[in-house]
């Protein structure tokens, strides 16, 4: 500890780090609340929305005669949540601002700060525009990648602020690197693929594992299932309505790259491990963060996703995209570059 830097911006960084962090947990619990998850009479009310609360988005959808909704918003999460992305984007802010004061003195650099400076205002911008996105998947997903985005250039100017995360230069660290680069890719899409599943209501599509509904691949309608639709409709009682062969499409594909990035990463990590020092160190990080994710995943299925479980499935893999970045920015760039 201390070591660590002591400077104004290094604690700004560490400070915008966390919360960022937390608001992507904040985020998810109020999303998937909202969903249905979590509920008195779960998992039967899974699909089930406050038609109070998104009377707006609904009247879109030429829902008619809609009554009264029963389940009760989760207002602490969302007072938080507002609470947390409001101090968030003050010391982004401030962020930028000092780095702007130092870019004479060898400081940080001005294009992570304007980057999480220009990440957090769109965010700010969605939440303005679409205060209760979740019948709006594009929306959704704009708001998970975005909050995955920003954490990640937090994350990667905390790495920069530590004198003990630079380039490791053992022998084959360097090779390394392009696989590790190939790795948080395939994170990335799974995370996005994970969140389409999420904003279109496939989660329960298929309620067993290994087999889906007793077979291993059941008839469905990709193309429907990857549709960039504006608004999900609503029934009049409150029910989101969602294509069968659709969700069941979206829910497949994300099993698929589950395995993919199952199969890659671990490859990636026992790479790391046969390596010297931290890379070794954050090998094993990467193989725990991977088991974990893997039994989160699977017990999401076998418990009809609980909200508890699918909040934990989603941090991890933030923790995920973190240890893939701090990987990466332990291992050294080719020379050629």
């Amino acid at each position: 500890m201390s070591n660590r830097p002591s400077s104004l911006f290094s604690k700004l960084v560490t400070v915008s780090l966390v919360l960022s962090f937390a608001l992507i947990v904040l985020s998810s619990q109020m999303r998937l609340s909202n969903q249905g998850l979590g509920c008195d009479d779960w998992p039967d009310c899974y699909g089930r929305i406050d038609l109070v609360k998104y009377a707006g988005d609904i009247a879109a959808t030429a829902s008619r005669s809609l009554q009264p909704g029963t389940l009760a918003p989760p207002t602490a999460v969302e007072r938080a949540h507002r609470g947390v992305a409001s101090v968030l984007l003050m010391l982004i802010v401030a962020l930028v601002i000092v780095a702007w004061r130092q870019r004479k003195d060898s400081g940080p650099g001005m294009t992570l700060p304007l980057g999480a400076l220009a990440v957090t205002l769109f965010l700010a911008v969605l939440g303005v525009l679409y205060g209760s996105p979740l019948l709006r998947p594009p929306v959704v997903m704009a708001n998970l990648l975005g909050g995955m985005a920003l954490l990640g250039m937090l994350w990667w100017l905390y790495l920069s602020q530590h004198p003990g995360s630079t380039a490791d230069t053992s022998p084959g660290a360097e090779r390394l690197r392009k696989w590790a680069l190939l790795g948080l890719a395939l994170v990335v899409a799974q995370t996005a693929l994970g969140g389409w599943v999420s904003s279109n209501f496939s989660a329960l599509a298929c309620p067993t594992f290994p087999l889906c509904k007793g077979v291993l691949w059941p008839e469905m309608d990709i193309p429907a299932g990857f549709t960039l639709r504006h608004l999900l409709v609503v029934s009049p009682e409150g029910r989101v309505v969602v294509e069968q062969a659709g969700t069941l499409a979206v829910h497949m594909v994300h099993r698929l790259g589950a395995v993919l990035v199952l199969l890659f990463v671990a490859w990636l990590g026992y790479r790391a491990l046969k390596l010297d020092g931290r890379i070794r160190s954050l090998g094993m990080v990467v193989f725990v963060l991977l088991g974990l994710q893997v039994l989160l995943g699977m017990a999401v299925v076998v418990f009809s996703a609980p909200l508890g479980v699918v909040v934990m499935h989603n941090a991890t893999a933030a923790l995920l995209w973190l240890t893939l970045l701090a990987l990466i920015h332990r291992l050294p760039q080719s020379r050629r570059h």
